[in-house]
């Protein structure tokens, strides 16, 4: 039971260190998309969702990009 335990630690743990830029970058395109929401116009209002979809997306394609490169480095 005790390496059940110790695999979930070790896989979230990894989750928080490997991806904190990712993590970071979502909370910042949260934060940007509530600051759009209630300081713009009522357009940008409705469409705040899919800028939120946009920044997120943007930032995974990023760190994908990013691993391919890492990845690619330490096979080659």
């Amino acid at each position: 039971m005790s390496s059940v335990f110790r695999a979930i630690w070790d896989n979230t743990y990894g989750l928080l260190v490997d991806d904190g830029q990712l993590a970071i970058g979502a909370i910042l395109a949260l934060a940007l998309t509530w600051v759009i929401a209630h300081s713009g116009t009522d357009v940008l209002s409705e469409n705040a969702g899919w800028v939120l979809l946009a920044l997120v997306l943007a930032l995974v394609l990023a760190n994908l990009y990013r691993a391919g490169r890492n990845a690619r480095r330490r096979a080659g």
